[in-house]
C-alpha cells in the first residue's frame, strides 16, 4: 500500500463514486494528503464539478479526528 499521504500535515480519507463506465454507482475509498483541508476542500469541491474525472467526491474526513471536512451534501 502506497502510504505517501502520510507526508502530508492534513491527512484525509476521501469517498468516491464513479458516475461513468464499467465501476458506475461503485464507492471507493481512498486516502490522501494535503498541506492544508483548505487545499482539500479546493480539490473536492473543483473535482466534483469537472466533467473530465469519472467520479465524484462524496465525502472526505480527517483520519486522526474523524472530522468531516467535505461532503457533497454541504
Amino acid at each position: 500500500m502506497n502510504r505517501s499521504y502520510t507526508r502530508y500535515p492534513c491527512q484525509v480519507t476521501v469517498v468516491k463514486q464513479f458516475t461513468d463506465g464499467h465501476l458506475r454507482g461503485m464507492t471507493y475509498g481512498d486516502h490522501m494528503g494535503f498541506m492544508a483541508v483548505k487545499d482539500a476542500v479546493t480539490w473536492a469541491s473543483s473535482v466534483s464539478e469537472s466533467p473530465r474525472v469519472n467520479y465524484t467526491v462524496i465525502e472526505m474526513k480527517d483520519i486522526k479526528t474523524g472530522e468531516v471536512v467535505w461532503s457533497l451534501q454541504k
